[in-house]
């Protein structure tokens, strides 16, 4: 039974490190590009597709906000990796507010414009 959990063990990270692997070269070789990563659409009239880009405020934050709840959470799962942590309910609240904040700024500037 002990062989049994070791393996499965070292199949899961093998799994996880090939897809970081996988993820991290697509990456590096602009397989996955990430230029327009923190870019927002909004209405504009003027341009040909009816629509043009713009740095996003709130894609910037909503990115911030759940980079630092998944480190957070990574840190409570390496400090105890036995049991999957609980995250505080005012981060589980600020996490969500980040993403309807975020989600109302993209509605807005797709149905209004700037």
């Amino acid at each position: 039974m002990h062989t049994l959990l070791v393996l499965a063990r070292w199949e899961g990270l093998i799994l996880l490190g090939g897809l970081f692997g996988i993820i991290l070269w697509k990456l590096l070789t602009g397989g996955i590009s990430l230029s327009y990563l923190l870019d927002g659409d909004v209405r504009d009239p003027d341009s040909s597709t009816g629509f043009s880009t713009h740095a996003s405020a709130g894609r910037t934050q909503a990115l911030m906000v759940t980079l630092f709840v998944a480190g957070y959470y990574l840190l409570q799962v390496i400090h105890n990796p036995k049991e999957l942590p609980q995250l505080p309910a005012q981060m589980v609240a600020a996490l969500g507010g980040s993403h309807a904040l975020y989600l109302g700024g993209k509605a807005r500037a797709i149905l209004t414009g700037r």
